[in-house]
């Protein structure tokens, strides 16, 4: 519709939407486009009427580091030596398939159901088991402490095994919620005007999260330990679910016209989606 091809977007509408009004969705997308005309300027997006999806924007990015991902991926070797795999093929092999090979297929499960189970469901239902998973990380590695079993005995402990298989599941519960849906979410957020410096700005705060994770993350396992920083982490899970739950809005089966209406004082309850047609 911006390139002026009408004729090729009601044919591709009618594909992907057959139970709406094509000319009434076409002819909506075109007053928003109008409206959208000029780039906003910074003052405009930082300004008091984009400050809910900006919000939720920051906010997403941010819950999306301080649970840990990063800190996990990029400390995985010390995270398994500590769990005892002692050699360096153990560590590299479960590092491999434990986090690589799990993230890439778990995200085909936001693929296959992202808009039929919705963004806020999945946000929710993996940070329940990104927090579960983290509080038992922190559990194992109690057990690991006060045994002694660590990186220089012969292999890894039961607790050690149950501590793989735990941030399995954290790496899975990521990888079909925050890792794809935040990103998702983000790009809905804002209108198109101002959508291009409010994405920038929500990537910014993002990596700089990410950098002060990583940054600061063995220098709290060595002030606190393993089993605190975890169950830090394991915190940080709850308040990202509350968050969520009463900040976020519902965006599946919306247009992005819809969505702006989200952010209108005078429109409907935002948890409650609305109809595309």
């Amino acid at each position: 519709m911006m390139k002026g091809r009408r004729g090729y977007a009601e044919a591709e509408t009618r594909k992907i939407q057959p139970e709406v009004d094509v000319k009434e969705r076409l002819d909506s997308i075109v007053a928003a486009l109008r409206t959208d005309e000029k780039t906003a300027t910074w003052g405009e997006v930082f300004s008091r009427e984009w400050r809910k999806p900006l919000m939720i924007a920051a906010g997403l990015a941010i819950f999306q580091q301080i649970t840990g991902i990063n800190a996990i991926i990029y400390y995985a070797n010390q995270i398994f030596a500590s769990a005892g795999f002692v050699t360096e093929a153990s560590r590299a092999t479960v590092t491999t398939w434990a986090i690589g090979g799990v993230n890439v297929l778990a995200t085909l499960i936001a693929i296959a159901f992202i808009d039929n189970v919705g963004r806020r469901k999945l946000l929710l239902a993996g940070l329940v088991g990104m927090g579960a998973s983290l509080a038992v990380v922190g559990a194992a590695f109690q057990i690991i402490t006060s045994t002694g079993h660590a990186a220089g005995s012969t292999g890894p402990s039961a607790a050690g095994l149950v501590t793989v298989a735990a941030l399995i599941v954290f790496i899975s519960s990521f990888a079909f919620s925050l890792g794809p849906v935040v990103w998702t979410v983000i790009n809905e957020v804002f209108p198109a005007r101002i959508r291009g410096r409010g994405v920038a700005i929500a990537t910014a705060i993002n990596w700089g999260s990410a950098y002060l994770v990583s940054q600061f993350f063995l220098s709290l396992v060595q002030a606190i330990g393993s089993t605190f920083t975890f169950w830090l982490l394991t915190f940080f899970c709850v308040a990202g679910w509350i968050w969520i739950y009463f900040a976020v809005p519902e965006t599946k089966q919306k247009s992005l016209e819809q969505i702006q209406l989200l952010w209108d004082d005078k429109a409907p309850d935002i948890q409650t989606p609305r109809p595309v047609a």
